[in-house]
């Protein structure tokens, strides 16, 4: 069934960066090319995380903040080690069996599947949830790893306050500067195609359908 395996896109980028109008070009671009393809956007709510999320609440060692539909959860800055690190192989774990079932069976039936947020997004949200540093990979995180690896992965790069503007999902403007600064300092390693984030949304596309129609036209 892997041989029938379609193209596997992720746009990665904070919340207002512009990802998810990317995704729903390139979405309508490919259909109108024939192309059977299905969108799936990774931001799972706790759920065999939720029990332990609950007692680092009443024991104070985190901050959980609900905007919306989101719950933002944040380490205190002089957190317990061995208790993060159950934090992250608990909610990794569950962000590695949530996304890997999305995609593995429209993969398998030989849909492209664009992923709205994807590895990238899943590592810098935790590591900034958790003030961790780039350079130090916990144990829950390596898991991510063992996802299907994209065959083209985009981010989208804007101004903190621009996207903050946009969509005010986060606390504050320092969530976003945060999280931009991981994203920046990790997309190279990743494998991950910068697209300038202030560039009007159909100069972006361009760029995108460039590089995936040459991928669709060598298959």
């Amino acid at each position: 069934m892997m041989r029938r395996r379609r193209l596997l896109l992720s746009f990665s980028g904070i919340d207002g960066s512009g990802k998810t109008t990317q995704v729903k070009l390139l979405e309508n671009r490919l259909k109108q090319n024939g192309i059977p393809t299905v969108r799936m956007w990774s931001r799972w709510r706790p759920l065999l995380s939720l029990p332990l999320l609950q007692v680092l609440r009443w024991t104070g060692q985190l901050r959980v903040h609900k905007k919306d539909f989101l719950s933002i959860v944040e380490f205190q800055d002089h957190k317990n080690e061995g208790v993060a690190s159950l934090w992250c192989f608990a909610t990794q774990l569950e962000n590695f069996l949530k996304t890997s079932l999305k995609i593995s069976l429209p993969l398998a039936l030989g849909r492209t599947v664009i992923c709205d947020r994807y590895t990238l997004d899943l590592l810098v949200d935790g590591m900034s949830d958790l003030h961790d540093s780039p350079n130090s990979l916990r144990l829950g995180f390596k898991l991510l790893r063992l996802l299907p690896r994209p065959d083209r992965a985009f981010l989208i790069d804007t101004d903190a306050e621009v996207a903050f503007e946009r969509k005010p999902d986060l606390p504050t403007v320092s969530h976003n500067v945060e999280r931009i600064r991981l994203f920046r300092s990790m997309y190279h390693n990743a494998g991950v195609k910068l697209m300038d984030g202030r560039r009007s949304p159909d100069a972006i596309h361009q760029d995108v359908w460039s590089l995936v129609s040459g991928m669709i036209s060598s298959r």
